[in-house]
């Protein structure tokens, strides 16, 4: 249709007005605790958290994280935080009393899925991890990362990945790229 039709091509080739670029990292998983770490140090200054997931629930085909367990694992470890969950299957007054309570910093960490993908705007909110990281595409993973470092503060985004030496090939220039 571009080149037809009538529909013209818009170039972003910059960040949007006072934003930094966030610095991102590919972790393996058994870094979990550093990674905990950090969120108690990152919430200890009074910012937020995104911890995303692939998996609400457990699979009986894949081996990720889930949304649940990362959840409890993420109360048992940092008792002091205030921590939501919200995936899709959650009823849609629900998701937005969530999110609501995310923007309005009732919550430290936001346990979520991919739901938080596009028109999220929590300006506090300045660190994501992304469990299984390996298994998104290049734009999901793009787009996921653009939900941090939107108020001005540098973004950190963490890729964790189960093992970095069995990473394919296609994952490892995905996550390389970014």
């Amino acid at each position: 249709m571009t080149a037809y039709a009538d529909l013209q091509v818009s170039i972003i080739d910059e960040l949007p007005l006072g934003r930094k670029p966030v610095t991102t990292f590919a972790m393996s998983q058994s870094r979990r605790e550093e990674i905990l770490q950090k969120i108690k140090n990152h919430c200890a200054s009074g910012q937020q958290v995104y911890w995303v997931c692939t998996l609400i629930e457990e699979s009986e085909f894949l081996q990720n994280q889930t949304a649940e367990e990362t959840y409890q694992l993420l109360i048992q470890n940092l008792p002091s935080l205030n921590i939501g969950l919200i995936h899709g299957r959650m009823k849609t007054d629900q998701k937005e009393s969530i999110m609501q309570q995310f923007k309005n910093a009732k919550l430290n960490i936001l346990v979520s899925t991919t739901v938080i993908e596009v028109g999220v705007n929590v300006p506090n909110a300045t660190l994501m991890v992304i469990e299984d990281a390996d298994r998104l595409g290049l734009a999901q993973l793009h787009q996921l990362r653009g939900r941090v470092g939107r108020g001005g503060k540098e973004g950190y985004c963490y890729f964790m990945v189960t093992d970095k030496e069995r990473l394919t090939d296609n994952a490892r220039r995905r996550l390389l790229a970014l």
